[in-house]
């Protein structure tokens, strides 16, 4: 490759504001992980201003949600203020987070969008951006994968061509790059992922950091979200595109806080000291200090579960961020057998439409024992409920689905009832918004810097 004429970064889903069950940090009293993200983003500044980049691409989800409390944006607009004070441009996209569901509400991203100061975030579908000479930026928003009708951005003739988008991407023959919590998710299509126009696709919310297709990039996340994101390192992409349009493509890392997900406990035939034994071999073999543990036990009866001292191991895994015990029922076994209807597990969905009445009588009878139904009362029920369902099944053959008879007509008409007068208040009267505490960044009176955590 010749000698790289642009240095760009790439960061993805930052996702400022993201908080979880956990303690808070003590000197700004704000929930630890919050503060996790914030210097996570912090640090994916410092290393692209370190890295001499001459611009600088957010692929979406910037913020965790649509209404960020006062300080994620306090904290966003300090760290984007440090690009601008550098003079390096940043280019930024509107993801699903960012975007609000109610229509006519701005993006989050609309709160930091400074043109005037180089920040400029794609708050509509599609632009295509000029940030330097010869290189067209297209950014295909979350409202624009979001239309009944895809855009196709059409590439810039004589230009290095970069697409940035934020959505699940769909590769045959793998499955969806997907992410939890994912508020109007957008699939993005084979078609425009192996559109060989562009130089480079650099996409937003899969929160793992990787090449999926020659030419196709995840950023990943600024930090790990618990153990429903993938496992990996998170940091930032650097991208060098050569004098002759060739991208070269380097990680960059930050560090992270330490999860530990523990070796599974198989509960199956033990007993509770015994599943508490496993636990405690666990937690002794990590380091504990400030991370985020995990310990998931199968097949774990309530019984079984009982005999676990939760509250001493709760004790003894003090030192983490987050402790999360994780006890699960042994699993149904698959019935891949023929349907009957014997048993009282067995569900009337399972025998077929016209066989319904005459399996009905031994299923109710099952049933009435075990909620405790009157003696008296069982011939009633049975009686009456083999009438309906017989009704029911009179046109249906056996194994057809019987669709519902439509209910009937009241024969007199109910008159509503005065209403009170809080009922008649304007019905387009909404109740007033829970407004945020503000929470922004500890700054230093006296130099108007923020304070170091």
């Amino acid at each position: 490759m010749s000698t790289p004429s642009l240095r760009i970064a790439v960061f993805g889903d930052d996702h400022l504001g993201y908080a979880a069950r956990c303690r808070v940090h003590v000197a700004s009293g704000r929930n630890q992980r919050v503060v996790d993200g914030y210097k996570a983003f912090r640090d994916r500044v410092t290393g692209a201003l370190e890295a001499e980049v001459d611009l600088v691409l957010q692929t979406g989800d910037l913020f965790h949600r649509s209404h960020p409390a006062v300080g994620d944006i306090v904290w966003a607009r300090q760290q984007l203020e440090r690009f601008a004070r550098a003079g390096v441009p940043v280019v930024g996209n509107t993801g699903n987070h960012d975007a609000s569901a109610e229509r006519g509400k701005s993006p989050a991203t609309a709160a930091v969008h400074d043109p005037e100061r180089g920040v400029e975030f794609v708050t509509d579908a599609y632009r295509v951006v000029h940030p330097a000479d010869g290189l067209a930026v297209h950014v295909l928003s979350h409202y624009g994968l979001a239309q009944a009708e895809r855009l196709l951005p059409e590439p810039v003739d004589g230009a290095v061509n970069v697409l940035s988008s934020h959505g699940a991407a769909m590769l045959p023959g793998h499955e969806v790059f997907r992410c939890v919590d994912s508020p109007g998710e957008q699939p993005i299509g084979l078609d425009l992922l192996a559109d060989d126009r562009f130089a480079l696709k650099v996409l937003g919310h899969y929160h793992g950091m990787d090449e999926i297709m020659p030419g196709v990039w995840y950023a990943g996340s600024a930090i790990r979200r618990g153990f429903a994101d993938p496992a990996g390192g998170r940091g930032w992409l650097l991208l060098e595109v050569g004098a002759d349009g060739r991208i070269s493509v380097e990680r960059r890392y930050i560090g992270q806080r330490a999860q530990h997900d523990l070796p599974v406990v198989d509960a199956h035939g033990l007993t509770g000291a015994q599943v508490e034994e496993a636990i405690r071999a666990h937690l002794a073999s990590v380091d504990l200090d400030d991370a985020i543990v995990r310990q998931v036990v199968l097949n774990c009866s309530t019984s079984v579960r009982r005999g676990v001292d939760q509250p001493a191991l709760a004790r003894l895994a003090e030192r983490a961020l987050v402790w999360m015990p994780d006890f699960r029922r042994p699993e149904t076994p698959a019935d891949d057998g023929e349907r009957t209807v014997s048993g009282l597990s067995a569900s009337l969905t399972t025998a077929g439409a016209a066989d319904l009445p005459a399996v009905y009588g031994g299923w109710v009878g099952e049933y009435a024992a075990a909620v405790g139904l009157p003696a008296e009362l069982r011939p009633v029920v049975v009686a009456e409920g083999e009438r309906h369902l017989r009704a029911a099944s009179l046109d249906v053959a056996s194994g057809e689905y019987a669709a519902p008879a439509p209910a009937p007509a009241p024969t007199a008409r109910v008159e509503p009832a005065a209403p009170s007068p809080r009922a008649a208040e304007p019905a387009d009267l909404e109740p007033p918004e829970l407004l945020e505490v503000a929470d922004a960044p500890l700054v230093d009176a006296q130099t108007g810097q923020e304070v170091p955590w």
